[in-house]
């Protein structure tokens, strides 16, 4: 019956009318909106929508006409959703063609909705596998291919014996793979072009075109993802031979880029030569010049003639925004509103990354600082791209992904800040590379999702609105009334949101504290680090940055692969008691490589009885420092010499600590000692936390006791949240904590509020996890602090549950005699330490737990009430001899 309306419904003698006239397309325009209108007027929606529906089909054909178009399927769309007798699958057409035309437009925002909208509407599966396909192509081209891949999958589901809408979606599900730019993503893309390719050979008559996607395809993931030059050059050349076998220019100019870059280097001529085939197959195809170029200055930087390689670069971003642009005009043109509206944002910043580096390279030959200079506002101007990328309405992971690139922006900045001794900008870039997406989630913390997705709600409508007027031929004094209403319902309720929320005020652009901001004691010290690997898999330069009362500098640690290695083997050490003198002496060895290579000569007596704050970075973040060898010859550990804690970043530190915490208990303690679903019994654990509450008063949820829902129904009421108990952070699966009858996962613990001044995870691998760039490890102690806490002490490693009772109980009662928390568990750690012997004094029992976060007091409330009275008596007896001095006198 659907079918039958669909096919029943026909455009109207009098537009077909008008439509052979031969007169102008402007005079026919005008006579089909007098249509439209008598339509209108009459209330004769079914006609309007129909009419309306192809006048867009034939407006879109016209290259001068895509505004006009998208316009007029508007008004299809709005009639048809008034029509009587309402016809679901009418409507459904209209709304794919409004997406699909605002999707040919780049207006990928306006698009994904109206995509959604068209699935939302009941019917039938007609246009939906096209409909979830053309989601994907969107999420992809604004940068979020995560989203990309769950909608290419989603389509594959509608996709009903249509085999070259299968082939299609394999190509396109690769490309999104191909944009996560991980090895895992790699060989996914990979497998979807090869199943692509079989079935391009199953059919009677096999479709070149899809032939040459697919090889060029995987040639592109082979050499680029896999570094398989060898399978890539072999697919990129049947890929290219195919493109001259049906002559598409643009398929040759495609291809023949790729092929130069993949020879670059290994023979920088014959790059040249494919670099010039390319050009000359895409005089018709102008967009392909801001690639070619952007090679051919890779190979200009390769023979060290960075001039040359400027200018090719300077030519890539004239073409990529269609103006000329050179070094001496590119920050003024390229302001911010230019580049909020650039399409391809991430080679944009590939190409301000090559611009940087090319600067620094030849600034390091010609000994040139105002290179320097010039190197560090081209980081500026990626930095001010990289926020607008943030302030997109792209997923988490893809998120994390930009912050890869983002990165890799600020690891070249601090090379430059390193040559130029720039202290002061390298400490900006060295906090605003760390855990910037954390950052926005703990200022957003106190406020409600909802709200924040009525704000997000509010600002794409605006959008929205802003594109169908842009996209109309004359003034529309409604869609304008409607522009300025939005723009003030979003005002007002940004304003009570400032009101309700204070935290919001700095909700969009989190705060990154200056060098000055920064106030010590004498006997604080605070070392951080920078390290970023290339998206392209190479190792770059490692930087650390140390700020005291006694002065700050910037320093580089050289040979990062071997950093790395070492790292690896300490953990292995660290992984398990040791066994043999050999494993001793092999430990000690290289956690004093170690120590040399991240402690610099020259402050290493300073940090004697300091307190030392290490903010790491990337894989520093998988070792403890107190456990690293300071002398070979006294054999003396790090904690030995001062007390450590570790923090996120320092800007994190201000703003986490401004959150307001209140909570009604000290102690909650979570044990559940055995499992109904197959883990190991943990019986030291709830001694464990009986003599942490002996210290502090509060509840123990033990054994059965010990679920999910009670843990969720008492966590906000806790000041002390103290989990003994299994869990696993490990980079090949998603974090979870281990409760009596089942896991909760980071993304469970994400949805949890807590007012937890601390939260201490004495279980298995808490503060390991996935390495992201910038963000760190994404681990349950993570997740905690997203969640609220203040500070947090998780565990690098799986625990000895009885080692870890001995010293989480002195850590206690150190912490309620008044000592800070860095400064108890360094001292449960060293009593441990000094008091075993041989095997039982291998770091493996004692180094496992570390503090991030707050590092101050934490008393019980009756040390609290005491110190209240005792305060209150003096202040008392201090007034009364006041008044007993005066009448003496």
């Amino acid at each position: 019956m659907a079918i039958h309306q669909v096919n029943a419904q026909q455009i109207s003698k009098k537009l077909d009318s008008i439509h052979q006239l031969k007169i102008s397309n402007d005079e026919k325009i005008v006579l089909y909106d007098q249509l439209l209108d008598d339509y209108r007027k009459e209330k004769n929606y079914t006609q309007l929508g129909s009419d309306a529906h192809q006048l867009a089909k034939w407006l879109h054909k016209k290259k001068d006409k895509k505004r006009e178009a998208i316009a007029m399927v508007q008004k299809a769309v709005d009639a048809r959703t008034k029509a009587v007798p309402f016809n679901a699958e009418l409507l459904r057409r209209s709304y794919y063609n409004l997406a699909n035309y605002n999707k040919r437009e780049k207006n990928y925002y306006t698009a994904i909705p109206l995509f959604k909208k068209m699935l939302e509407i009941q019917g039938s599966n007609f246009l939906n596998d096209r409909a979830y396909m053309r989601i994907g192509e969107s999420y992809e081209s604004i940068g979020d291919p995560y989203k990309a891949v769950e909608y290419h999958l989603k389509a594959f589901s509608h996709i009903e014996n249509k085999v070259r809408y299968e082939i299609m979606n394999h190509i396109n599900i690769a490309n999104a793979y191909k944009s996560i730019r991980n090895k895992k993503a790699y060989k996914n893309a990979i497998e979807h072009l090869i199943t692509a390719d079989s079935l391009a050979h199953s059919l009677e008559i096999i479709d070149t075109d899809d032939l040459y996607h697919i090889y060029n395809n995987l040639g592109g993931t082979y050499f680029e993802g896999l570094k398989d030059t060898i399978q890539g050059e072999f697919y990129l050349k049947k890929a290219l031979k195919v493109a001259h076998e049906i002559n598409i220019s643009e398929y040759i100019t495609i291809t023949s880029y790729n092929l130069g870059l993949l020879t670059i280097k290994k023979n920088n001529e014959l790059a040249k030569k494919y670099f010039n085939l390319s050009f000359n197959y895409s005089k018709s195809n102008a967009y392909m010049f801001k690639s070619i170029y952007v090679g051919l200055g890779i190979i200009g930087n390769s023979e060290k003639n960075y001039a040359q390689a400027t200018l090719f670069y300077h030519k890539s971003l004239s073409a990529f925004f269609n103006t000329n642009i050179t070094p001496e005009n590119i920050l003024k043109i390229l302001d911010k509103k230019t580049l909020r509206n650039a399409n391809e944002k991430m080679l944009l910043l590939e190409i301000f990354k090559k611009i940087i580096d090319n600067y620094i390279d030849q600034s390091i030959k010609e000994n040139n600082e105002n290179l320097h200079k010039t190197a560090i506002e081209i980081v500026k101007l990626a930095d001010q791209l990289i926020d607008l990328i943030m302030d997109e309405n792209i997923s988490y992971n893809s998120k994390l992904l930009w912050r890869d690139l983002a990165s890799e922006i600020y690891i070249s900045g601090m090379s430059i800040c390193n040559l130029s001794n720039n202290i002061e900008y390298g400490f900006y870039l060295s906090e605003k590379n760390k855990v910037l997406l954390l950052l926005q989630e703990i200022i957003k913390n106190n406020i409600p999702k909802e709200i924040l997705e009525r704000e997000l709600n509010l600002e794409q409508n605006i959008r929205r609105l802003q594109e169908i007027h842009k996209n109309r031929t004359w003034v529309n004094d409604s869609i304008v009334s409607a522009i300025t209403r939005a723009k003030n319902e979003l005002t007002t309720f940004k304003d009570s949101l400032s009101i309700n929320y204070p935290a919001y005020a700095s909700n969009k652009k989190p705060s990154i504290i200056t060098l000055s901001d920064v106030n010590l004691n004498d006997n604080e010290i605070i070392i951080q680090y920078l390290i970023a690997e290339q998206v392209a898999g190479l190792t770059p330069n490692t930087y650390g940055l140390i700020i005291s009362n006694r002065g700050k500098k910037v320093f580089k640690i050289p040979n990062t692969n071997k950093l790395f290695n070492n790292i690896v083997i300490l953990r292995e050490y660290l992984d398990a008691p040791f066994k043999t003198i050999n494993d001793i002496e092999s430990y000690k060895k290289v956690a004093n490589q170690l120590y040399t290579s991240l402690i610099p000569i020259n402050i290493r007596k300073e940090l004697y009885n300091k307190k030392v704050t290490i903010i790491a970075d990337h894989k520093l973040s998988l070792i403890p420092f107190e456990a690293l060898v300071t002398n070979l010859n006294s054999e003396k550990y790090f904690i030995e010499d001062c007390e450590i804690n570790y923090v996120y970043s320092l800007s994190f530190q201000k703003e986490n600590a401004s959150i307001a915490r209140n909570t009604a208990k000290d102690f909650l303690g979570v044990a559940p000692i055995n499992y109904t679903w197959g883990l190991t019994t943990l019986n030291n654990s709830e001694d464990e936390l009986k003599a942490a509450n002996t210290y502090y008063d509060g509840s123990i949820l033990i054994g059965e006791k010990a679920t999910i829902d009670n843990f969720k129904k008492e966590i906000q009421n806790y000041k002390i949240i103290h989990l003994a108990t299994h869990a696993d952070a490990s980079d090949s699966i998603t974090p979870w904590i281990a409760f009596r009858n089942s896991k909760l996962t980071n993304e469970q613990l994400y949805t949890l509020k807590n007012s937890a001044e601390l939260v201490l995870l004495s279980a298995c691998n808490t503060s390991v996890g996935k390495v992201n760039q910038g963000e760190g490890i994404m681990s349950l102690a993570r997740g905690f602090f997203k969640s609220g806490a203040k500070s947090v002490i998780p565990s690098l490693w799986s625990t000895n549950d009885k080692a870890t009772s001995t010293i989480t109980s002195d850590f206690y009662k150190n912490l309620s005699e008044g000592q800070t928390k860095s400064e108890a568990l360094r001292t449960a750690k060293l009593s441990y330490l000094h008091n075993n012997s041989d095997a039982e004094a291998s770091p493996h029992y004692w180094a496992s737990l570390v503090l991030i976060g707050d590092s101050g007091t934490l008393l019980p409330r009756a040390n609290n009430l005491l110190f209240f009275w005792i305060g209150l008596g003096a202040l008392l007896m201090i007034i009364l001899g006041y008044f007993l001095f005066k009448k003496i006198r």
